[in-house]
């Protein structure tokens, strides 16, 4: 079984461990889940309004997305309890998990010890959800026959380069953040989300410079719609040796391909739909102790 790093200690987080929550069941809304008051109508105008008004292409950030006490039990279990499977290449250098879709193949034993991070996924991909994320960037209907998201990490020198997310019938792409909650990311640890701006004049292709960029707060969700050639978007490289930058990222999808796939950034086009992706879930080990 592949471990995430060959010695795990080196992305333990710096806080004292957390016990690990009772075993319960998935979540099939956002009900204990999603912050309070987060889905509300008066949030919902206000979140459309700084999406519509956002830049290089529109995107969001969600603060305070989760319930506290909950994240922090998601990120515990993660922890403890995922393997996950350095990859390189050309594109980028991460640690991560295969398909949290693959959840629900788990057998009883290995499932009841990630019931919150369960109940997370089950809050994001349920229909309650869905509908707020088209309600607040007009993307239309999605999906929800398809669940698609991995845990990240990325230690010293890990980065993601510049592409543009489009792949098969991804719609919305979206990172979880789950760094360190009791030592707050900043911005000379690297690891920012950039967003980058076309070259004036030249269709389908970047600036070198990012206009925005993010850091990956603690329970902070970052969303932007995938457009073809458009939105552009890397992961800067991480400078901290102290602490891992540790996120949970996947998309949405439509029913059918987007049209201008053909616009792709190149690195998306060498791949095949899923090859940036492990295809099937890491094994579990309860002792298991790494860091996304």
């Amino acid at each position: 079984m592949a471990t995430l790093v060959a010695d795990a200690s080196d992305l333990e987080p710096s806080a004292k461990r957390l016990k690990t929550a009772p075993a319960g069941t998935a979540a099939t809304g956002t009900a204990g889940v999603i912050r309070p008051g987060l889905l509300s109508a008066d949030n919902r105008t206000q979140l459309r309004r700084d999406h519509d008004t956002s830049g290089p292409y529109t995107h969001l950030v969600l603060k305070n997305l989760c319930d506290e006490q909950l994240l922090r039990a998601v990120r515990d279990e993660v922890i403890h309890n995922i393997s996950a499977t350095y990859k390189e290449t050309d594109l980028f250098k991460v640690f991560q998990t295969g398909d949290l879709a693959n959840m629900d193949k788990l057998d009883p034993e290995s499932a009841a010890k990630l019931p919150n991070l369960m109940k997370l996924r089950g809050a994001i991909y349920s229909q309650e959800f869905r509908k707020f994320v088209e309600d607040i960037t007009g993307v239309g209907d999605l999906s929800g026959e398809k669940t698609d998201l991995s845990c990240n990490v990325y230690a010293q020198g890990g980065h993601l380069l510049n592409h543009d997310d489009v792949i098969g019938t991804r719609a919305i792409s979206f990172i979880i953040y789950l760094t360190d909650p009791d030592d707050p990311w900043t911005a000379a640890d690297g690891g920012a989300l950039e967003l980058y701006p076309l070259v004036e004049g030249v269709p389908h292709t970047p600036d070198v410079i990012p206009a925005t960029s993010h850091l990956p707060v603690w329970n902070t969700m970052a969303m932007f719609i995938v457009q073809p050639g458009k939105s552009f978007h890397s992961v800067q490289e991480v400078l901290t040796s102290e602490k891992p930058r540790f996120s949970i990222s996947g998309w949405f999808h439509k029913a059918t391909p987007q049209e201008g796939s053909q616009h792709a950034s190149l690195q998306q086009l060498q791949m095949k739909a899923g090859e940036d992706q492990i295809q099937e879930h890491a094994e579990f080990q309860g002792s298991n102790t790494g860091g996304d």
